[in-house]
């Protein structure tokens, strides 16, 4: 009965995908302009506008701590410049509101999938996501784009669990690939085990400027990571406070491509 009324109630693989808007574009590229974003489950008050702003320009964003069943849905539902995608993990209780990570694109997936985490959260007995999806590319090649929500009060053996998950899902993708969102990487151990499963699948990082937070361990959770591309630019947008994550600014270009 407590578990009801007070805890999130869980979401099933099998119900957990959610399709949002339609996208415009038939393909992604040559530039992929993102938003990665852990919005903090849009509490701010501010969320909304910073959003509009930032998302204005993007072609691919990646958010954490997304929400739907909420009042931003109409946003996510009546796009037609984006196709967005959700894994959600649980519902609240008395709210109604889901929570998990969403993806948005300017191209549709021709294919997306939802890994929830194989151990919970202590608890509140929540598992955290991962969303693979899969957009064509200009040039007739398909990038996979990893959307990522790691397990944060657990054990290292969970984390690396939820670590080895993600380097399976990797291992399963030969093309360009796009890694990015909250990581949880708190502690020396979880990274140096989080940066094993991205160098052994040979994905680079995008390296940005940035400042360190005391509510994380003065350690950065938000990491980008990419194979099959070339880096144009990143930025980490520390002015925007409507989350307890800085959103980043990330732009790509397809390698060896020819504009005619």
């Amino acid at each position: 009965m407590i578990t009801r009324y007070l805890l999130p109630h869980s979401i099933s693989a099998e119900t957990g995908l959610l399709q949002m808007g339609n996208a415009r574009h038939k393909q992604l590229g040559p530039v992929i302009r993102c938003l990665v974003w852990n919005i903090w489950k849009a509490r701010h008050r501010h969320w909304l506008d910073d959003f509009r702003q930032l998302s204005n320009d993007r072609d691919l964003l990646l958010l954490q701590e997304a929400v739907s069943n909420a009042p931003s849905d109409r946003l996510f539902s009546s796009s037609n410049h984006w196709q967005w995608i959700m894994a959600r993990s649980h519902r609240h209780p008395r709210t109604g509101i889901e929570t998990g990570v969403k993806t948005g694109c300017i191209a549709q997936a021709v294919a997306s999938q939802m890994h929830g985490s194989l151990h919970r959260e202590p608890i509140v007995d929540t598992q955290k996501m991962l969303l693979q999806t899969h957009y064509p590319l200009s040039g007739g090649r398909q990038l996979m784009v990893l959307n990522m929500h790691a397990v944060n009060f657990v054990p290292k053996r969970k984390y690396l669990a939820q670590m080895d998950q993600l380097a399976a899902v990797i291992a399963g993708h030969q093309g360009p690939i796009i890694l990015a969102g909250d990581f949880n990487t708190w502690s020396t151990l979880r990274y140096a085990s989080f940066a094993d499963v991205v160098s052994n699948a040979d994905l680079l990082e995008a390296q940005m400027q940035r400042s360190c937070k005391i509510r994380h361990l003065n350690k950065h959770l938000d990491h980008v990571y990419y194979r099959g591309l070339v880096l144009q630019a990143v930025e980490s947008l520390s002015h925007v406070k409507s989350s307890d994550h800085a959103p980043i600014y990330v732009t790509f270009e397809q390698e060896n491509y020819d504009v005619i």
